[in-house]
């Protein structure tokens, strides 16, 4: 992950990439309409030549709170529904903290959050998804309530984490949201360990470290890393927040590094997006377009008026586009064992009722023949 404050003109206007499978791509199209039926103009102004025009290159701070830009906002760190019963996993050498909500035969999402947070972050999307999904959160190693071993962070060492967390639940296999690195682990997921997975949500995801020569750090993103290291001192047993940095400022300087052949590596039949919003000041607009053309099956969603923080900016329409998301998903992959009814979404009949059919219809054909 690095830090990106510029602007693609072209790339800005553009709301969704024509890349991937035509179904999620035509649903992810679907879900951008409907979330910009309704915007304000305002708040999502045209994009202009000159990228020292726009209102993110300020350094006021005070436009972190106040700013009309939803994009430059950093609301409060949500907070977990109460009650919330954390509890911690002894797995790879170190103790993985986790929590689960929903209800007990929901389909199962694990969240994964971003570098230096934690799995409060994603609480104002738990509140609501809660309520039809097994809601699976965990912290990162090293990060939130999680502890560190001597091993250098890597996403290969995180993703290991959860597949050795999802053994140790009983999980086979879950639907993964994921945020900046959480996104990261979920696409290494996909490329090595696909028979995890349902289906991949992937916002503020990267496929490579550089996003150009600009190394500013926007104030929205320096304000973030001001409450993370607060968070991390208040939570991690650690209390070292340097230490996780500079860690964390040595993988991103060199990982991801994936090419088209490791996208490729994504098998067809698992559903992903590819998501971001339209001024992400840590990933380039070139990389979710590259990587959305890259996965053969995946949709691309763009969402509008916001950063790489735009479940905590915009949460109603994020909220609104994951769900979109995973009832699709979850209407495919309830029929997951019979293949051949799945591009009829089971035809608007239960299996057993279908086989019952086919047995009438050959039974008499059997009887009109044989007589």
């Amino acid at each position: 992950m690095t830090v990106n404050n510029t602007t693609n003109d072209n790339a800005r206007n553009s709301s969704y990439s024509q890349s991937g499978g035509k179904k999620f791509r035509r649903i992810a199209s679907l879900t951008y309409q409907k979330l910009t039926t309704n915007t304000n103009e305002h708040l999502i102004p045209k994009t202009t030549s000159s990228v020292t025009n726009y209102p993110h290159n300020t350094s006021s701070q005070v436009l972190i709170v106040n700013s009309e830009y939803p994009w430059l906002r950093l609301p409060p760190t949500p907070q977990l529904p109460y009650p919330h019963h954390g509890q911690y996993a002894q797995i790879n050498n170190i103790s993985i903290w986790y929590t689960i909500y929903g209800p007990k035969n929901g389909a199962p999402v694990l969240f994964l959050h971003g570098g230096l947070s934690k799995s409060d972050y994603w609480g104002l999307q738990v509140r609501q998804l809660q309520k039809t999904y097994k809601c699976i959160l965990m912290d990162s190693r090293a990060q939130g309530r999680s502890s560190s071993s001597s091993a250098n962070i890597t996403y290969d060492l995180m993703t290991s984490d959860v597949v050795s967390l999802l053994n140790y639940l009983g999980f086979s296999k879950v639907h993964l949201v994921g945020w900046s690195d959480g996104a990261n682990i979920g696409l290494n997921l996909a490329m090595n360990h696909p028979d995890r997975l349902y289906s991949l949500f992937a916002f503020g995801a990267n496929y490579h470290p550089s996003s150009g020569n600009d190394t500013s750090i926007p104030p929205v993103f320096a304000a973030y890393l001001e409450r993370t290291q607060a968070e991390y001192e208040a939570f991690n047993p650690n209390k070292s927040y340097e230490i996780l940095f500079n860690d964390l400022l040595t993988m991103w300087s060199i990982y991801p590094n994936w090419t088209k052949v490791d996208f490729e590596k994504i098998p067809l039949d698992l559903p992903v997006w590819i998501v971001d919003g339209d001024h992400d000041e840590v990933v380039s607009r070139e990389q979710p377009d590259t990587m959305a053309s890259w996965i053969r099956q995946a949709g691309e969603l763009i969402l509008p008026g916001t950063s790489h923080f735009a479940f905590i900016q915009e949460p109603t329409r994020f909220t609104t586009a994951l769900e979109e998301f995973l009832t699709e998903v979850t209407k495919t992959t309830s029929c997951s064992n019979y293949r051949f009814l799945r591009s009829n979404s089971c035809l608007g009949i239960s299996a057993d009722s279908f086989y019952t059919l086919v047995l009438i219809f050959v039974f008499r054909w059997m009887l009109e023949y044989a007589g």
